[in-house]
């Protein structure tokens, strides 16, 4: 009797047990194997080497199947420990680079500017949708790094401002003319998602969905 491919021996596997012929058990394959040690031809006895390679055959695509499972495993496991974490930062504020912030009602909005070296004057412009300048925020002179700003909610004259999406933009001296610089502001953090490719994303009160890298401070 000719010794046959794990190939062979899968699609036959497969057709006597109604099974997927990509899905042969470690046991179906003994069984087989068995099945032809029983009916082969004395006079042609089985060849050790074809019999030993075969069991190598399967034996690797086997460990390579349970490989994958274990990797797959281990993601699902991983996510699910990434989506746990991420939701214990829900209700806490992310500070993000952004030229928008929500203004609340009765709220403010808070955040800093980064500056790479020292200024001798420092401002923040408010600015409503139709991009009238409702308040400058003057910092004054401020040292190289983190500068923090905070605004009220008010214009210039204090009156309160309807709530909704304003506009922030940074600048500073450099000794010559004002340069702009990137504000970072303070927004809630009202859900958090893990798409199937990893990498957390935080879904932000009035800026929208940021991933977690990009978050340089959470309150």
């Amino acid at each position: 009797m000719e010794l046959r491919s794990v190939a062979d021996l899968q699609a036959a596997s497969a057709q006597g047990a109604g099974k997927d012929p990509g899905r042969m058990q470690q046991e179906d394959f003994i069984k087989l194997m068995l099945e032809q040690l029983k009916h082969q031809d004395p006079f042609k006895p089985m060849d050790q080497a074809q019999f030993l390679g075969q069991m190598a055959q399967f034996s690797t695509v086997s460990g390579i199947s349970e490989m994958k499972e274990s990797m797959a495993s281990l993601a699902d496991s991983l996510r699910s420990t990434q989506m746990l974490n991420a939701s214990t930062l829900i209700g806490k504020q992310a500070l993000v680079a952004s030229n928008t912030a929500e203004l609340a009602a009765g709220g403010s909005i808070s955040g800093e500017l980064l500056l790479p070296s020292y200024s001798a004057g420092v401002e923040v412009e408010i600015m409503a949708p139709s991009g009238e300048v409702v308040r400058r925020l003057p910092l004054g002179a401020q040292p190289a790094g983190s500068v923090q700003f905070s605004w009220d909610g008010r214009n210039a004259n204090g009156e309160p401002m309807a709530p909704g999406s304003y506009r922030i933009r940074g600048a500073f001296f450099n000794g010559e003319k004002l340069e702009a610089t990137q504000p970072y502001v303070k927004a809630d953090i009202g859900s958090v998602s893990v798409p199937p490719g990893g990498g957390a994303k935080l879904h932000l009160q009035g800026i929208g969905t940021v991933s977690l890298a990009d978050v340089k401070e959470i309150s």
